[in-house]
């Protein structure tokens, strides 16, 4: 999962995405608003919104899913969740470059 922070082994997604938590990887992978492809939520009268997409385009209407992240629970809970996970990188590397000095 790319949204790594501080207090990820007491974090869980739903908490991630009601308050659209980037993390550290924020730059790298973008926010977490942008890989969610469906969520599922209950509303506060007790109805269950499913808006549970596995496509990664959909231009039918008006993307609901995306009022619930970063609402902070105001307009229901999150439930369910489907996520584009992107891959692990094959490798990293790193160069070091040393100048005496930068005149």
């Amino acid at each position: 999962f790319r949204c790594q922070s501080k207090i990820a082994g007491s974090c869980q997604i739903g908490g991630n995405l009601s308050t659209n938590a980037g993390g550290i990887h924020y730059l790298r992978y973008g926010s977490l608003r942008s890989s969610v492809l469906g969520l599922e939520a209950v509303l506060a009268d007790g109805t269950v919104l499913s808006l549970m997409n596995r496509n990664k385009k959909d231009n039918t209407g008006y993307d609901l899913k995306q009022f619930f992240i970063g609402a902070e629970g105001t307009l229901g809970i999150i439930t369910k969740v489907v996520l584009s996970v992107p891959r692990l990188p094959v490798a990293c590397n790193v160069a070091v470059l040393i100048c005496p000095n930068f005149k």
